[in-house]
Parts: structure tokens; C-alpha cells; sequence
């Protein structure tokens, strides 16, 4: 509707009628009504007038105040022009006093200044007492009925105009937003045949064996789909299909009452219909067994993304999720590159269509050469298409190298993106191309190779393989004096390696800490006697010993003076002392125990000031875990939450060693047994200690911080804390 328009139209008046009402608004007797806790006293009988006429296909409506009538204005407060062909509406302002326009507005009527706080709008009263308090003529009333086609008269159709009409603008704004979405989306092809079936079968991982009772000949296999013989299967054990072989767990058939499958994402590639891209489409499928249908579980089979690549490398995300909070569709969001999180479930990829893509935009991509991919096959795509190393690394099958990059925001002057040939897009030559292929490089032993070819030498292959695979860079011998002879601390670290029997990355980083110990000691690090010992364990312990003499001492009176409460909690912690035949719980008595440790094992609990924190906060505590055997000799340190749970496990160097996993068992019996024997108030401490954790686990989380040293070096603090946690059962 036009202003100017509406400006010409003919006005409307208060009526002598009208006037005589006004003045005589005032009851005789107020009425009062009462409605629970509140009572409602009224002494006026208008709170409104309306009067209403049609001009042409618009519907004026003029909303006077009784107060302003009384004083002999004959101006309406409020001008509405309604238009149903339109569905719209807008209100005119005005003084009542001269009738001078003020504004335009948009408002519905029940939010109208000095009109919103009207009896019609009060829920506590009756509807008697509402509609007698707005006056206006039937004829009126009926009007508003007929030219805005409501089914309610006067103001309560006003506000079911305004209403519909707010509903209506807004599913054309709705419509003019989601037109180019469907354009796009109708480009989809219909699902490729057989994706189905092989979703529910490849992307459900897990299977299950249904059998009647322990004397059953013959189970039914959910991937085999038939039944399958069987010898003495027992409930909820783990076995395997002896027809198809696949992975199972033993399930009662009469004790299924509610039983699903972990949701698993497929995903298929499919040539769009105009032919000027490719849609990558992903589903959620698992499926659900109840009762005792066991042969028949009712799938769940749903599509939840959709993303279109076109020719041009120009990208659509689609999200099947509620539209405004109103239903499910298919929704576009606002990004134009994938985004793989790092929880991200990539889902398994339907392959056998990938051939005959190659006339798309995969006609020069190696996604069919991964046997899984090592991100989301959109980010996959994305990055390929502007890294063409990818592509060439994964078709000499150097796939791990490939992986590393798609995966990492890698260093940009690692490769050259302008070369065509891989050995110059490496930064490398022909030859040590050659080389690199035969070894399982990383991004660390590519940096090896630019190295050796910069300073015009060769070293040997497993030198640089094992620097690379053990993330072992040059940067991280620069402790030594240069120039750095790598082959020969390569073989020295090797005969050490064999003589300790760590790996080889534990025992470089024990060389690293004797050869700064050396430095910190002021030896003569020049001696090969002292820059290269024949034990370096042994060189490395005595460096320590030497290091600390007296410093021990002060340490500990230095700790006991800044957290004086320690030394008195910790003799309590005998109590949770616990062992077997082979491991046993060793609780510190003291501070200078905690020292001692932390020297011997080469960790931080010595000077770290958080753990003496822990303490006196009883929020964590530490505890010593020994070999029975060996009762003396310092073995794994552990952090024990207050509620029982253990945090951390590390020994030599802030490690966790394959020699651990046989005592896990030991330590969940451990925790057990210290849950047994808290008291009251140590349970109440456990709950704090176990809610500010979990806080302090989500602010690192959201803080991104990472492990800077080791070989975590890389990783999510917050994910190596998580991944160290054990729960207490």
C-alpha cells in the first residue's frame, strides 16, 4: 500500500453518538471482580472505540480513546488500512487533538501505545466483561468480519487479520529464501541402486548372532541374514560369524527387549543432473531390534547432508535440520568450505560408482586410491583440488605423507604448489624421490630429505626414516654444537636404544635431557666420554643425582613452607594403600617423597606447583604405582582424584609404556577399593573435585591448548587428559 494513497483517502470522524458515550463514560457502580489472588475494579465502560469503512478494496479502521472524545476531539488515535488481497496492513498515527499525522507503523493492534493495557487484553477476565468494554456498532463489528474474511468481529478480528497476515508475510519471506535452495537442491539425482543395502551392511559395524538357548544347533547372523550353525554360544560374548566371518556379539532371543546399532554415516558421490558438478551425500543409518524380532530390526535410514561441488570448484552445504525451529528440510548454511571437526565422523564411502565419475570434477582426483580417506570426502576434494601434490603423492602410493598433509595446516614453504613434477613440488630430486618411496615418510622425513639435498650430502635412509616416523627434526638436535654429525648421534642413539630397550624416540629424549644436564653441571661435554657415555641410563641418573645433591633439601623446605597443609594430608592417604602378587598402591607420606619421585621418574611432580595444589584443595592426590617385587624402585606415578578416579599415569620422561597395560586390571580393582573406604565428607570432596575437572577439561577444550613437547607434541591438552582418564567403576 501506497502512503500518498492511503493519505487521500476520506477520513473518519468521531460521531455525535460517539461523543454522548464518552461523556457519560463513567459507571454509576464499578465493577469488581474477583479472580484468585487478584481483583479487578473498573469505572469506566469503554476503553475503546472503533468505527470502520470500506474504500475500495482497502478497510479503514479508526481506533479513538474515550478520554480524548470526552474533552470534544473528534480525531482518531490510530488509522489501520487493510488490504486482504495483499495480506497487509499498516497503522497511521495521529494526534487526537488536531489529527496531525506522526508515523507510519507496522505494529498489530494489541501492541498500539496506551491500547495494549486494555480490559480486552487482561487474561484474568471473563469475555463478558472484554467485549462489553470496546464500543462500536454491529454493522461495524460484522463488516471487519466480511471484507477481511475472519471468523471473529470487530477487534477480536482485527487481531486475527493481523495476525494471519504476519503469518502469511512471513511464509513468502520463508518461500523467496528457501526458492534458490530448491533449485539447487532438485539438481540431486535419485539415490544410486544397491547404496542402500550396502550402507545397512558395510556401515554397520556392528552384527550380532540371535540364537534360542545355549543348546542351539543354529543362530541367526544380522549380516548373513539366515540362520548359521552354532556350538555353545554364550549371551553378550564376543565372536564370529562362521559363514561370513564377521565380528558378532552372542544375543538371547528372548531377552531382547530394546537393542540398537551405533548410528554410522555412509556416504555416497553422484554426478549432478545438469551435469556441471558432483553432490556428496550423507546418511545416518542403524538400526533397531525389539522384542523378539530379531530377524526383522526396523532401519533407520536418514540423509543429513548434502554438498554440491561444481566444475568451477565453488561448494554448497545443505544440513537436514528443523527450518526457524518449525519442520525438517534441507537447509543451506553459511559457509563456503568444509569444516572437519576434530570428532568428526567421516563415515565410509560408497566406491562403486567412484569410475564412472571420472568425467566430473574427480577425473583428476585419487580419492578411489584410499582405502579410507583421512577426512570428510568434501574437505578431501577441497583440499586436493588446491594442493595437486595430494594427488600425485597418492598415486605413487605414498599415502601416509598425503594423509599428514590433507590433515595438518602444514608449514607453507614445505612444497612448492607451482611445479608440475612431484620431485620439485617436493623440493627434492629425482633420486631422492625414489628414495623417499621407499621408506614410510612424514612430513618431518620430507624435511630431512630438503635438508640433506641443501647441504649437498647423503646420509643413510634409516637414519632419516626413523628421525621422521619418531617426529624427530633438525630443530630438535640444536641442543648439540654445531655443525651436528646426525649419522653419528643416529648410531649412538640406536646402540642406546638396544642397550635400554626403550624405543628409540624415549631414548633420544633421554640423551637430550643427560646432554643439558651435562651443560647444567658445567662437565666437559667436548669428551666423547661425557658427551656420549656407554650407559646413558645410567650416565643419565647419576646427572640428576649430581644435578640436585643439595637442591633436594632446599626443594622441599621450599614446598613445605608455600603449601604447608600437604604434609599433613598425605599420611592420611595410607589408607588406600592396595596391592596383589603383582603391583601394589604406595601412598607419599610427605613432600619430600613427592620430590624424590619426581626426580627419579624425570616428571614434573617434583616442581609442578598444581599437584601440591591438588592437594590441599582435596581435589587430587598422588600415589605411587610399584611392581610388588620392587617396592622401592619408582615405577608409574599416578594422580588419584578425590572421587577415586585416576587422572594421570606416567613414569620415566612424563611416558605412558606398553609395560602398563597389564597392570590396568590392578588399577581399576584399585580404584574399587578406594571408593570402599571413603568416608562421608571425602565422597562430598569427590564430587567437587570430579565437577571442576570436567570444567577444567571444557575451558582447555575451548582454549585449543596443545602439547608442546614429546611425542604428544601436536595434540589437544584437553584430548591427552581425556584419553589418560581412567573412571572409577
Amino acid at each position: 500500500m501506497q502512503k500518498e494513497m492511503l493519505r487521500g483517502l476520506k477520513r473518519i470522524y468521531a460521531t455525535p453518538a460517539m461523543i454522548r458515550n464518552a461523556q457519560n463514560n463513567k459507571l454509576d457502580e464499578p465493577i469488581i471482580y474477583n479472580c484468585g489472588w487478584h481483583t479487578y475494579k473498573y469505572d469506566t465502560k469503554y476503553d475503546l472505540m472503533i468505527r470502520c469503512q470500506s474504500r475500495g478494496k482497502i478497510l479503514m479502521i479508526a481506533v479513538f480513546l474515550p478520554q480524548n472524545i470526552a474533552k470534544g476531539y473528534k480525531y482518531p488515535n490510530y488509522e489501520i488500512y487493510c488490504n486482504p488481497e495483499g495480506d497487509e496492513y499498516i497503522t497511521r498515527v495521529r494526534h487526537a487533538t488536531d489529527g496531525k499525522e506522526i508515523k507510519w507503523s507496522s505494529t498489530m493492534i494489541c501492541n498500539l501505545d496506551k491500547v495494549d493495557n486494555i480490559r480486552y487484553f487482561d487474561y484474568g477476565l471473563p469475555e463478558r466483561f472484554k467485549k462489553a468494554a470496546i464500543w462500536q456498532r454491529y454493522e461495524g463489528k460484522d463488516e471487519i468480519r466480511q471484507f477481511l474474511k475472519v471468523k471473529e468481529i470487530g477487534l477480536g478480528g482485527i487481531l486475527e487479520y493481523q495476525r494471519r497476515c504476519k503469518v502469511r508475510n512471513i511464509e513468502k519471506i520463508e518461500k523467496r529464501e528457501q526458492k534458490p535452495w530448491d533449485d539447487e537442491l532438485a539438481l540431486t539425482p535419485p539415490i544410486l541402486p544397491g547404496f542402500e543395502r550396502w550402507s545397512k551392511h558395510e556401515a554397520a559395524d556392528e552384527n550380532f548372532i540371535f540364537y534360542k538357548s545355549i543348546h542351539s544347533a543354529t543362530g541367526y547372523c544380522s549380516y548373513c541374514e539366515k540362520e548359521v550353525p552354532l556350538i555353545k554360544p554364550q549371551r553378550n560374548k564376543d565372536g564370529r560369524c562362521p559363514c561370513c566371518h564377521r565380528k558378532i556379539k552372542y544375543k538371547l532371543r528372548n531377552k531382547i527387549k530394546s537393542l540398537h546399532t551405533i548410528p554410522r554415516t555412509t556416504t555416497c558421490i553422484q554426478k549432478i543432473n545438469d551435469g556441471g558438478g558432483c553432490v556428496i551425500r550423507k546418511y545416518r543409518v542403524f538400526a533397531y531390534y525389539r522384542d523378539n524380532a530379531y530377524d526383522k530390526p526396523s532401519w533407520i535410514y536418514q540423509e543429513e547432508e548434502r554438498i554440491f561441488i561444481y566444475d568451477n570448484g565453488k561448494m554448497s552445504f545443505y544440513t537436514y535440520r528443523y527450518y526457524k525451529n518449525k519442520y525438517m528440510r534441507f537447509c543451506k548454511e553459511n559457509r563456503t568450505i568444509p569444516i572437519d571437526y576434530w570428532y568428526g565422523n567421516y563415515g565410509k564411502l560408497y566406491r562403486r560408482n567412484l569410475k564412472a565419475l571420472t568425467k566430473t570434477i574427480l577425473k583428476n582426483s585419487a580419492i578411489m586410491l584410499w582405502k579410507e580417506l583421512p577426512c570428510s570426502s568434501e574437505r578431501y576434494l577441497f583440499v586436493e583440488k588446491n594442493n595437486p601434490v595430494i594427488e600425485m603423492l597418492a598415486k605413487i602410493n605414498l599415502l601416509g605423507l598425503a594423509k599428514e598433509i590433507v590433515q595438518t595446516n602444514y608449514d607453507k614453504d614445505l612444497l612448492n604448489q607451482d611445479a608440475t613434477e612431484l620431485s620439485k613440488a617436493l623440493k627434492i630430486d629425482s633420486a631422492r624421490l625414489k628414495r623417499l618411496k621407499n621408506m614410510t615418510p612424514t612430513t618431518i622425513t620430507l624435511k630431512w630429505m630438503q635438508y640433506e639435498k641443501m647441504a649437498n650430502t647423503i646420509w643413510p635412509d634409516c637414519m632419516i626414516s626413523e628421525f621422521g616416523q619418531n617426529r624427530i627434526g633438525i630443530n630438535e638436535l640444536n641442543f648439540l654444537p654445531q655443525p651436528v654429525k646426525y649419522v653419528k648421534i643416529y648410531n649412538y642413539i640406536k646402540r642406546q636404544q638396544t642397550l635400554s630397550g626403550e624405543t628409540f624416540h624415549q631414548t633420544f629424549i633421554t640423551y637430550r635431557d643427560y646432554y643439558n644436564l651435562a651443560e647444567q653441571n658445567k662437565w666437559n661435554v667436548t669428551s666423547t666420554q661425557i658427551s656420549m657415555p656407554k650407559d646413558l641410563k645410567l650416565a643419565h641418573a647419576n646427572a640428576i643425582l649430581f644435578a640436585r645433591g643439595e637442591s633436594i633439601k632446599k626443594q622441599v623446605k621450599k614446598l613445605e613452607k608455600k603449601w604447608p597443609k600437604c604434609n599433613k594430608i598425605l599420611p592420611n592417604l595410607k589408607k588406600y594403600e592396595y596391592s596383589n602378587k603383582e603391583y601394589s598402591i604406595v601412598a607419599p607420606v610427605c613432600i619430600e617423597d613427592m620430590v624424590k619421585e619426581g626426580i627419579s621418574l624425570n616428571h614434573c611432580m617434583d616442581h609442578a606447583d598444581f599437584y601440591y595444589d591438588r592437594i590441599q584443595q582435596h581435589e587430587a592426590y598422588p600415589f605411587f604405582l610399584r611392581k610388588t617385587s620392587q617396592k622401592d624402585i619408582p615405577w608409574y606415578t599416578l594422580e588419584v582424584e578425590a572421587s577415586g578416579n585416576i587422572r594421570q599415569k606416567r613414569t620415566t620422561g612424563d611416558n605412558q609404556n606398553l609395560d602398563l597395560e597389564a597392570a590396568i586390571p590392578f588399577l581399576y580393582e584399585f580404584m574399587a577399593n578406594f571408593k570402599k573406604v571413603m568416608n562421608e565428607e571425602e565422597r562430598a570432596q569427590g564430587k567437587k573435585a570430579d565437577k571442576k575437572r570436567k570444567e577444567e577439561y571444557k575451558k582447555l577444550r575451548e582454549e585449543q591448548k596443545k602439547v608442546w613437547r614429546g611425542k604428544l607434541a601436536g595434540q589437544l591438552l584437553a584430548a591427552v587428559l581425556e584419553a589418560d582418564f581412567m573412571q572409577a567403576i
